[in-house]
C-alpha cells in the first residue's frame, strides 16, 4: 500500500488518535494506517504512547482504563471511559494542588 505524507506531525496524530478512541469508537491497525497514512510499526509506537500516557494519568490509582486490543472486533479501544472521566475530575479539581 502506498502511503501518502501525513497532514498531522506525531503529536497531531497521537492526539487525534487518543481522541477518537476516547470518543467510544474502536479502530482497527488497517483503519488506523490508512487515516493517519502510516504504517503498523508506527502505530503500535503511537497505541504505547497512548498506553503510557493513561498509565501516567491514572498514577497512585488502580488503572482501569487503558488501551486494549479486542480480537474479537480486531480493533483497539479504551476500557472503562467513565473511570478516565472520573480522574480528569480529580485532575482538574480546584483542590488539586496542580490546579491553576
Amino acid at each position: 500500500m502506498s502511503r501518502n505524507k501525513s497532514v498531522f506531525n506525531d503529536k497531531q496524530r497521537i492526539l487525534r488518535l487518543y481522541s477518537i478512541l476516547i470518543s467510544k469508537q474502536a479502530m482497527s491497525v488497517d483503519q488506523i494506517e490508512d487515516l493517519f497514512f502510516v504504517g503498523q510499526k508506527t502505530v503500535q509506537r503511537d497505541i504505547a504512547a497512548i498506553r503510557e500516557f493513561l498509565a501516567d494519568l491514572q498514577q497512585g490509582e488502580e488503572i482501569k482504563s487503558e488501551v486494549v486490543y479486542d480480537r474479537k472486533m480486531k480493533k483497539y479501544k479504551i476500557t472503562e471511559r467513565d473511570h478516565l472521566f472520573e480522574v480528569f475530575d480529580k485532575i482538574n479539581s480546584e483542590e488539586n494542588p496542580f490546579y491553576f
